[in-house]
């Protein structure tokens, strides 16, 4: 029974569809219908005439186009498409969205990476020389120390051979006339 009555309000439906007219209103319009309205009483001479309403300000300026662009609104599908393919697609679609902001995240980890590697790289270099300009001044005061030792040894040598000298010389003078 059911079956019959669904059937019947389908082709109740389609052949409403077809013949193109209203479900609720079948027959066509009367001439009296399609007549103009009536005119209006045209206005008593004691009151005064509506003034016009003022001009109304110039429409805003439109906004300013948009610097991004939207990608354009994709067509719908072919009637004969399955919804699941189409949702296949629109899964396809953001799964590649999510692969590209993926990437460009790599990327710029990447780049941060690189960049704190020369960072790196350069404080090591920096560091390196530092110790080498350190090694050279210990090297220079080491031999600036043994120059002063030097030099201090060979002015004790000199000092050590002008005192032998002087002993000497006193000694071959003697200390006066003395008894004879």
């Amino acid at each position: 029974m059911i079956r019959m009555s669904v059937k019947m309000v389908s082709l109740v439906a389609f052949a409403a569809g077809t013949i193109g007219g209203c479900a609720v209103r079948m027959h066509s319009r009367s001439p009296a219908a399609s007549a103009p309205p009536p005119a209006q009483p045209a206005p008593v001479a004691a009151q005064p005439a509506p003034q016009p309403p003022p001009p109304s300000p110039p429409p805003p300026a439109p906004p300013p186009a948009r610097t991004t662009e939207a990608p354009p609104p994709q067509p719908p599908p072919p009637a004969h498409v399955p919804p699941g393919q189409i949702r296949r697609e629109e899964v396809h679609q953001r799964n590649a969205e999510r692969k590209a902001e993926h990437q460009a995240d790599k990327a710029d980890r990447k780049a941060e990476k690189a960049d704190r590697k020369d960072d790196k790289r350069d404080e090591k270099a920096d560091r390196k020389d530092d110790k080498q300009d350190k090694k050279d001044d210990k090297a220079d005061r080491k031999d600036d120390k043994q120059d002063k030792k030097d030099d201090k040894a060979d002015r004790k040598d000199e000092h050590m051979a002008e005192k032998a000298d002087r002993k000497d010389d006193k000694q071959d003078k003697g200390r006066g006339k003395g008894k004879k």
